[in-house]
């Protein structure tokens, strides 16, 4: 659904291009992330694509000193997916920040209403509100034709400048559950009710984080998260539940912390919440060629390191 307003919005936004802006426009413009500000950093290997796995490999406790990580593989492919889906959301917000807005008020920016094109018997409109450092903004659709009460919002978003253009912390959702409500097909995203988006960018390591709330959840239950520092270094974490991990009647909910270096090494520290193996801690690192060289397993007394512990790349500057 955002990938199709995305390629619709342009067009609806071109009457306003061309027009100039204000220095308290841009003001506006700046409370909006843009890519870089979100986006999860990835080793070069990870960024080419290449050893990446497959959409469909199963997560695996079966792991080979000297073999390949699939759990780095894994963390590599989860910050992939974490930064299509924080672009499909901030593709919509550039679209508006690259147009004049259509109504200028003291403290108030709105964009529209347009028609809007891939529902048809609506219109949209983009509002943004200041108050003093903080910003709030809606993605809003109304049947054509209704009152100031028919607006219903679509993507709600929030952020409170600190520091400097664009630093601070800022919240951005999808509402699923409100668009199906209003007879809109959210496709691909039929099994999710809400996508919720939180970063800080003030003080570095920048973090963001996803949730995603399952259709009928009351709380998000899968999580992804994303932090970086200036010189390179990432990390995911991502919090995963239903996975067969290990043999057994009960599937496993996994907590993950993944970081690495810009060359691609990296070290993996998994933990079993929940499960027939709740837990369990297990611990990875791996060289640039993403090749197993230390392992260490909680539950094995007997053999519980294999490999050089040395070998594990220093990423201490991601501690909290």
């Amino acid at each position: 659904m955002t990938r199709k307003l995305a390629l619709a919005l342009p067009c609806l936004l071109a009457v306003a291009c061309g027009g100039d802006f204000s220095n308290d426009d841009l003001e506006f413009q700046n409370a909006l992330p843009q890519r870089e500000d979100l986006a999860a950093k990835l080793p070069d290997t990870a960024r080419s694509g290449q050893g990446l796995g497959t959409r469909g490999q199963r997560l695996s406790a079966s792991q080979v000193l000297g073999g390949t990580s699939e759990l780095a593989l894994q963390a590599y492919t989860a910050g992939t997916r974490f930064n299509t889906s924080v672009d499909g959301l901030l593709s919509l917000l550039e679209l508006f920040r690259n147009a004049p807005p259509t109504t200028r008020e003291t403290d108030r920016r709105i964009w529209g209403p347009f028609p809007a094109e891939d529902h048809p018997g609506h219109e949209l409109r983009f509002v943004m509100e200041r108050q003093g450092a903080s910003f709030a903004y809606l993605l809003q659709f109304r049947p054509n034709g209704g009152g100031e009460s028919a607006w219903w919002t679509y993507l709600p978003g929030t952020f409170k400048a600190d520091g400097g253009i664009r630093k601070g912390e800022g919240t951005l959702a999808l509402d699923l559950k409100a668009a199906r409500a209003n007879g809109f097909d959210t496709k691909e995203a039929d099994t999710l009710d809400r996508l919720d988006i939180g970063y800080q960018t003030k003080a570095l390591p920048t973090r963001v984080e996803l949730l995603f709330t399952g259709i009928g959840a009351t709380v998000p239950l899968t999580r992804y998260a994303s932090r970086q520092t200036p010189e390179g270094l990432g990390e995911m974490a991502f919090r995963l539940p239903g996975v067969d991990f290990v043999p057994g009647n009960l599937a496993e909910t996994l907590d993950i912390v993944a970081r690495w270096t810009p060359d691609g090494r990296g070290v993996l520290v998994l933990n079993i919440l929940e499960g027939d193996a709740k837990g369990a801690q297990y611990t990875e690192c791996w060289d640039a060629r993403t090749r197993i060289t230390f392992m260490q397993r909680n539950w094995d007394f007997l053999n519980p390191t294999e490999g050089d512990r040395g070998s594990c790349p220093d990423v201490s500057a991601l501690n909290p």
